[in-house]
């Protein structure tokens, strides 16, 4: 098979079977580094350049989850009014809110918080 033929061949495969191509050629590229050439300057550069794309991927993926997730609970308490952190505050002689008081008693809750 001459190079032309083997990349038409590459050009021909659906997007699924060309990223299961190109992801096993990563992973054997990866065992084969790992397992001959372990302290190599290749193998060090291969995977600092995949450990940045993981960073990156890390921080986008973080985000879509915080957006999807944290973005519409607080705005469904906006529309409701509710604030379960009660940051408004009025003014007041003190700002202490009463609490009810541990049923162990100080010292006992003292040494079981949660």
């Amino acid at each position: 098979m001459s190079g032309q033929d083997a990349l038409t061949w590459f050009v021909d495969l659906s997007l699924r079977w060309k990223i299961v191509a190109v992801a096993t050629i990563v992973v054997l590229i990866e065992l084969a580094f790992r397992y001959l050439a372990p302290r190599s300057r290749a193998y060090a550069g291969w995977t600092r350049f995949f450990q940045g794309i993981g960073a990156v991927w890390t921080a986008v993926l973080l985000a879509i989850v915080y957006v999807v997730s944290v973005g519409p609970i607080g705005l469904v308490q906006r529309l409701f009014g509710r604030d379960p952190l009660d940051r408004r505050l009025a003014p007041e002689p003190t700002f202490w809110r009463p609490h009810e008081p541990n049923p162990l008693g100080p010292a006992k809750a003292a040494r079981h918080q949660f």
